[in-house]
C-alpha cells in the first residue's frame, strides 16, 4: 500500500526516524511528544513506541512538529514498546 500511494515506509508506519553525528548530536523525526526531558534523560511518544535517551548535558536544540535536534553526551537509546 505504501508504494502505491508513493508513501515512505516510516511515514506511513508511524516509524520514528533516530539519525545520530558521532555521540554528541541525535535528530529525531516523525515522534509525536516530548514525555519527559532533562539533562540527563529525554523521553519520547512515538505512534507505537517510546524512544528513551541517555546521556550527560542533553539539551533540546530545536524542536518542530516534524523533527527535533538534541545535543549533548548520548550514552543510551532504548526504545519501548
Amino acid at each position: 500500500m505504501t508504494a502505491a500511494m508513493n508513501l515512505p515506509r516510516d511515514v506511513f508506519l508511524g516509524d520514528i526516524l533516530v539519525s545520530l553525528v558521532g555521540r554528541r548530536t541525535m535528530l529525531i523525526e516523525n515522534y509525536r511528544s516530548i514525555l519527559m526531558y532533562t539533562d540527563t534523560l529525554l523521553k519520547i511518544q512515538g505512534k507505537n513506541c517510546r524512544l528513551l535517551i541517555g546521556g550527560r548535558q542533553l539539551q533540546i536544540e530545536y524542536y518542530t512538529a516534524e523533527e527535533m535536534k538534541v545535543n549533548g553526551i548520548i550514552e543510551s537509546i532504548e526504545l519501548k514498546a
